[in-house]
């Protein structure tokens, strides 16, 4: 089950550095995630890879923290179905808005936020 930590790690490492080379994607990318029915396929996404989380915890190093991450995870894609839509759209354009530097920041620590996974997996 570590296998699973491994690879949604792995993801989020990736994603996170395409956008931090990239910052400009990202408000396309929030605009077409927010603003039409991919809100909902992004909420099921996470709740998927929240139930990965908890249900692989028990194998890695740091049970406590991953079943804590896959929580998170699963609590965000509920709340991404129960936040009425025009509140989840000014959150996106507040995201939208912010300057590349501050992005990247925030890229940032999804990065490291993968590398923990990634790790935990494999210690």
């Amino acid at each position: 089950m570590w296998l699973w930590v491994l690879l949604i790690g792995a993801l989020i490492c990736a994603i996170s550095l395409f956008l931090i080379l990239r910052p400009a994607q990202l408000p396309g990318l929030l605009d077409r995630v927010f603003g039409s029915r991919w809100l909902y396929a992004a909420a099921l996404v996470r709740l998927l890879l929240g139930a990965a989380l908890i249900a692989a915890a028990s194998g890695v190093a740091f049970p406590r923290a991953v079943e804590l991450c896959g929580w998170l995870f699963v609590l965000g894609g509920l709340g991404l179905v129960v936040i009425p839509a025009p509140a989840l759209g000014r959150l996106a354009a507040w995201f939208s808005a912010l300057p590349p530097t501050i992005t990247r920041l925030w890229l940032s620590l999804a990065l490291l936020f993968g590398l923990f996974l990634v790790y935990a997996a494999v210690a």
